[in-house]
């Protein structure tokens, strides 16, 4: 990384991230780093923690994992319901966990659009932090879906207009190694998901991994489709869904009840 704090392993870390199996995109810096990681739902079901469990402990980080285990679902209620209370809630448990850790870097899911629980952890992480000296936020690119090829998305990269901004971590080749096998192996529950997106991704891609400093929350625009409101209509016609979360009527109200 670029600064003494970002390179050295024994800075106290804290990972904080929506679901689990995201770890995965910064596979890397979890073998080097070996930061404490909070996860703070089940990520739809038991077998995702569970995958997340056998992958860290493979690494020696089971002790290092804790998992909240709040129901994916009980988050998309809060939000279409406009419940407040449950994201104060978490806010807390992420600062408890920052304190008991002794974290003096917290990194978290940078927003992107593309799943409304992704996009609230780093206000979740603002929020626990506020107020705290001392401690760098990060953020890091999941996934996002491209403006100039719908159905295509930009993985583990941040937008162009923030390119300036990035502090690359170079894998070795045995970090690497490890991070393909597990991509491979580890997940089967994100490959059910996202096999082709996975299969996708080359050594070179996968050999840099890509962190920023922690920026305001952007807006919806050219380079930050809004995927996850224009699939809730959908499914939302198709019947599936009783109500589709939004942006503007969901999101934001969520996020402002962190910031008040």
């Amino acid at each position: 990384m670029t600064s003494a704090l970002e390179a050295n392993p024994e800075i106290p870390r804290l990972l904080v991230t929506g679901h689990p199996n995201h770890e995965l995109a910064i596979h890397g810096f979890v073998q080097r780093m070996r930061p404490h990681i909070l996860f703070l739902t089940d990520g739809g079901g038991e077998a995702r923690s569970a995958e997340s469990r056998a992958a860290l402990a493979r690494l020696g980080l089971a002790e290092s994992a804790q998992f909240l285990g709040v129901p994916e679902g009980v988050l998309y209620r809060a939000l279409v319901d406009g419940d407040t209370s449950i994201f104060s809630e978490l806010a807390a448990a992420i600062r408890r966990e920052v304190e008991r850790v002794g974290a003096r870097q917290v990194l978290c899911e940078s927003v992107e659009f593309y799943n409304p629980l992704h996009d609230l952890t780093l206000p979740l992480v603002r929020a626990a932090t506020r107020g705290m000296k001392g401690i760098d936020v990060l953020e890091f690119p999941l996934i996002a879906e491209r403006a100039e090829a719908p159905g295509t998305y930009r993985v583990q990269r941040p937008p162009a207009s923030r390119s300036a901004d990035v502090l690359s971590f170079r894998l070795t080749k045995e970090e690497v190694r490890w991070k393909l096998r597990a991509a491979r192996e580890s997940y089967p529950s994100l490959r059910t998901q996202m096999g082709p997106v996975l299969d996708g991704v080359e050594v070179a891609h996968a050999a840099l991994e890509c962190f920023l400093p922690a920026a305001p929350l952007p807006a919806p625009g050219p380079e930050h489709v809004l995927r996850y409101e224009a699939r809730a209509h959908l499914l939302a016609r198709e019947g599936r869904i009783d109500r589709a979360i939004t942006w503007r009527d969901h999101f934001l109200p969520a996020v402002a009840s962190l910031e008040s």
